[in-house]
């Protein structure tokens, strides 16, 4: 007995030996490759002369890149083998490299080629678009190319001075449009009993769960913004083809127009295109770098385009150190606002005050730009915010908002407070209204004879979804939602100078355009973020400064775990991917029920704009 002990002991001894041996042998060899990584030395990339900047973008155009994260690189890496695949660009580097270009005698043209190009808000493609402009005054040319063109690449394309289509292409101008799912008939078979509490006549979120269609008011409002947001589309887009036979309905045909002109090419889409001045040329990616090849021999020197991955490496940091004792933060908030810590992709109460408090506790910074990005959220955490920006104000420093694509419920709440609001003529904001909800499913539990039955000691202790609610208590909650709007209201008339009932006409939950919202006083001047940074230099009246990017930050540890484990799942086998329209459609479905699940005020009161987010 003792001899097998002696034997089993002997054995777990080994086996415990071999696995320290194994894992400290493989922490040596990541340790080792870790320390050949950071040894190794790239070459320094050499421009050569006469370039052509090669903008092929594949991924979206976002306000600030997400910090990298296992989850989402693992998601990202199961959709497709492309490691290019939904990459982030941040536009104020995108911005920086044409900026740059323009000056640099060494680059000749840019080629735009867009079939990668995800998403870009309006407002970006904007800027880029001006940036272009800016790039071609210097006598540089701009070539686009796409097989296909959707609605904002092909914007993005008009800014070229020629644009080519693949023959077997088509571009794909649906116009902008706001549909939501409505749910009355399926909660009424379901016997879920919705309690909605609001104040706004075009307060919309809840209407999905009272009514089976949009209603009247809101189809009227939200036609109004959105045929804003066309006409500058397609008044853009005509002016920058002003050479072509392009007009207002080869942008916006009837169906019936459609029809005709595309029997006319034979219902060929791409001949079609080019017949209404859509594009230039008819020519696939092969046939266009051919072209600019020849025409690079012309000038006697041979194609070399420079991706703009590798030209953006070679630049300086967007803010560079001006070693002033004056300086400027720029802190950037997008996503729905939710009360307490929140990560990169929401605005917390608490960890986006801290970040304001940050800047408020730096004596040196004697300015705040703060760019929103947000359709609203938590009544209680935007008020949170507020107060952050109030405390900045007191203690003499100055808040310049700068709205982003979307400004709006609880956005403008936090926005009223500052000194000076700077909007793109297409930002969706206002949405000056609050709701609040509750659903009981009593009768749904009834129906299967399960029943809540007890005893409390106060009423209030009667308030569960399982128990009809108490018409008392219905009451109660509408009175806390019409205090929540006054209070909307007041914040707004401090912070605006205005009074409280020119703030109620302007109110009541509608969703206004910058264009608009300058109209009727919400913003103070239209412009992009570097106008409401030179707003701040001129408020807080600063010869010099240097701008500071305030954000979250991860922790070392954080960085390190996320770097190695990113990089890992490259590897993956392709049998381990999934369908990348499969995901599209998982991550649609996901995008419209994640926000009831997100929210989280601690009174139930919300400053959110549902439809602040068009297609």
């Amino acid at each position: 007995m003792k001899t097998l002990y002696t034997w089993l002991k002997a054995i777990a001894k080994f086996i415990n030996f071999s696995r320290l041996f194994i894992l400290n042998s493989l922490f040596l060899v990541i340790l080792i490759v870790i320390i050949a990584a950071i040894n190794i030395e790239e070459p320094q990339l050499l421009i050569s002369d006469n370039s052509t900047l090669h903008l092929n973008f594949s991924g979206s155009i976002v306000e600030q890149k997400k910090p990298i994260d296992f989850s989402a690189e693992l998601s990202k890496q199961l959709v497709t083998s492309t490691e290019q695949i939904n990459n982030e660009y941040q536009i104020d580097e995108i911005l920086q490299v044409i900026r740059y270009a323009k000056y640099d005698p060494q680059i000749d043209n840019i080629l735009l080629e867009l079939d990668g190009l995800t998403h870009a808000s309006i407002n970006h493609l904007t800027d880029i678009g001006d940036a272009l402009n800016n790039f071609k005054s210097a006598g540089k040319k701009v070539t686009a190319t796409a097989d296909n063109y959707s609605q904002s690449q092909y914007f993005l394309a008009s800014f070229a001075d020629q644009i080519n289509l693949n023959p077997q292409g088509m571009v794909f101008l649906q116009g902008y449009s706001v549909y939501r799912l409505y749910f009355k008939e399926a909660l009424d078979n379901l016997l879920i009993t919705p309690h909605i509490f609001k104040v706004g006549t075009y307060k919309s979120f809840v209407e999905p769960f009272t009514q089976n269609t949009m209603s009247e008011d809101s189809k009227i409002a939200n036609k109004h913004w959105l045929d804003q947001l066309w006409k500058n589309y397609s008044n853009t887009v005509i002016a920058q083809r002003k050479n072509s036979n392009i007009n207002a309905d080869s942008l916006s045909p009837s169906l019936v127009q459609l029809k005709s002109d595309l029997q006319k090419a034979n219902g060929d889409p791409a001949r079609y295109a080019l017949q209404v001045g859509l594009v230039d040329e008819l020519n696939n990616r092969f046939n266009v770098i051919k072209t600019l090849k020849e025409q690079a021999q012309s000038q006697g020197h041979e194609l070399k385009l420079l991706s703009y991955d590798d030209y953006q490496s070679t630049l300086p940091a967007l803010y560079e150190d001006q070693y002033s004792s004056s300086k400027i933060a720029l802190i950037h908030g997008s996503g729905e606002i939710l009360d307490g810590q929140q990560n990169g992709d929401t605005i917390g109460g608490d960890s986006f005050a801290k970040l304001l408090e940050k800047a408020l506790n730096d004596t040196q910074i004697k300015a705040v730009v703060i760019r929103l990005d947000t359709p609203g959220g938590s009544a209680f955490a935007s008020e949170k915010i507020r107060q952050q920006i109030l405390a900045l104000k007191q203690a003499d420093k100055k808040v310049v908002v700068s709205m982003a694509s979307v400004a709006a419920s609880g956005g403008y709440w936090i926005a009223s407070a500052a000194d000076m609001i700077v909007a793109h003529p297409t930002t969706l904001t206002g949405s000056i209204g609050i709701f609040g909800m509750f659903a009981s499913i009593d009768k749904a539990l009834n129906k299967f004879g399960i029943y809540n039955d007890g005893i409390g000691t106060n009423e209030l202790s009667t308030l569960n979804p399982t128990r009809a609610l108490n018409p008392e208590l219905a009451e109660i909650m509408q009175l806390g939602i019409e205090h929540g709007y006054q209070q909307f209201l007041t914040v707004v008339a401090e912070g605006r100078n205005m009074s409280i009932a020119d703030v109620d006409k302007i109110a009541q939950g509608r969703v206004w355009t910058g264009q608009d919202a300058l109209q009727y006083h919400l913003v103070d001047k239209l412009g992009n973020l570097q106008d409401a940074i030179n707003e701040a230099v001129t408020l807080a009246e600063l010869n010099e400064y240097q701008i500071e990017i305030i954000g979250p930050t991860l922790s070392t540890k954080q960085q390190f775990i996320n770097e190695i484990f990113s990089t890992s799942i490259k590897w993956l086998p392709q049998s381990m991917q999934i369908s990348p329209s499969l995901y599209e459609a998982l991550q649609s479905i996901q995008a419209q029920t994640s926000v009831l699940s997100k929210f989280n005020d601690p009174q139930g009161h919300y400053l959110y704009c549902p439809m602040c987010s068009v297609k």
